[in-house]
């Protein structure tokens, strides 16, 4: 507004000027045209053109002017605030800043890495594994099991017994009459001399259905003892009858002597080692 008014005050002073100086020509002419009138003729008419061209078109014009540019400077402040608003909006930008919850999510990501900790619960499984195998390995025990011909040396060790010799394979067959295919293993003693009836066999069966087989010939041999020995000596004769005959499991004993208690109790020892 004060722009304005500067401006209109110009205006107005200028045209004051422009009226005074057309004033004070007028009045030159004048005189000018009074004292030589020829020459006045040609002057006065440029005089007349003059004033009236340049008064009113430079003053309208400047005037018509200065006012229709005033109102530039008054349309620039709005233009400003407009490019004022644009930055304004600018800071929209500032959504961006949400790119910060990607990485978040990266450390979530590393909460599940500890699943491969039960991965290490599946290696005991093999250690169970080699405690089975020693267990197979007792299974040899049947070969543990002691001989006919070891079961009798413990039996003589416990309790004293005169002299015995072994016993042939042909010797139990004929005084015995059992097939000794049926048996796994056998030791036969009798007296190294005819005075004495002590006797002492261990056989081992194959199958159990077997023993009675073996008893029967065990049997007939203690009666054959006795019909030697029943004319003979007395006291041997006593002997042999009191024999005995023992099973303990696949193992079958018979025994003539006069200590047949001690030697069974001693055959069941030496069975069961």
């Amino acid at each position: 507004m004060q722009k304005r008014a500067i401006i209109l005050l110009l205006a107005v002073m200028i045209m004051g000027g422009a009226l005074s100086a057309c004033g004070g020509n007028n009045n030159n002419s004048s005189n000018n045209t009074a004292a030589s009138p020829t020459p006045t003729a040609t002057a006065t008419a440029p005089a007349e053109e003059s004033p009236s061209e340049s008064p009113d078109s430079q003053p309208s014009e400047e005037t018509s002017a200065t006012p229709a540019e005033s109102p530039s400077p008054s349309a620039s402040p709005d233009p400003s605030p407009s490019a004022s608003a644009e930055p304004s909006k600018k800071p929209a930008p500032s959504k961006e800043p949400a790119a910060s919850a990607k990485p978040s999510e990266p450390a979530k990501k590393p909460a599940v890495t500890p699943s491969p900790s039960a991965k290490p619960s599946a290696t005991p499984k093999p250690t169970p594994a080699p405690t089975p195998k020693p267990t197979v390995k007792p299974s040899p025990s049947p070969s543990t099991e002691a001989a006919a011909s070891d079961v009798i040396d413990a039996m003589l060790k416990a309790v004293e017994q005169p002299a015995l010799i072994a016993m042939t394979a042909d010797d139990v067959k004929n005084m015995y009459g059992i097939d000794t295919s049926t048996l796994a293993d056998y030791s036969v003693r009798m007296p190294l001399m005819n005075v004495k009836t002590n006797e002492i066999a261990v056989f081992k069966v194959k199958k159990e259905k077997d023993i009675d087989a073996v008893k029967k010939g065990m049997v007939s041999r203690a009666e054959a003892v006795q019909k030697q020995f029943e004319s003979y000596l007395p006291d041997q004769y006593e002997n042999a009858k009191n024999y005995k005959i023992v099973v303990q499991g696949n193992y079958v004993l018979f025994v003539i002597s006069e200590s047949a208690d001690d030697l069974v109790k001693a055959f069941k020892a030496a069975v069961k080692k």
